[in-house]
């Protein structure tokens, strides 16, 4: 990531990821004593929400990136609005 992406994930999209997490975290402990998961389970039902919610943060921060540089940029005269979708990743797109 280049200097700036990570700028923009530590300033802006790490503080939004820590609010929800102390949310969820709350909800996730509810459910878990409603439910009545022993120590371990819940445990391992803490760790997967939470891997789960960065993996999931990060591809979405990534996508809001493209997103927003694809809104940013110039454009072209174009009819069709399909041009919204092309910062989502395609099926023969290489991996980085």
């Amino acid at each position: 990531m280049s200097n700036i992406y990570e700028w923009l994930f530590d300033c802006y999209a790490l503080p939004k990821l820590r609010s929800v997490e102390s949310s969820h975290d709350d909800a996730l402990s509810a459910f878990a004593e409603r439910v009545g998961l022993p120590g371990k389970t819940r445990l391992l039902l803490h760790d997967m929400v939470s891997n789960m919610r960065l993996e999931l943060g990060v591809e979405a921060f990534a996508l809001g990136i493209r997103f927003g540089l694809r809104l940013s940029s110039q454009r072209t005269r174009r009819r069709e609005p399909g041009w919204l979708l092309d910062f989502l990743p395609q099926l023969d797109d290489p991996v980085p």
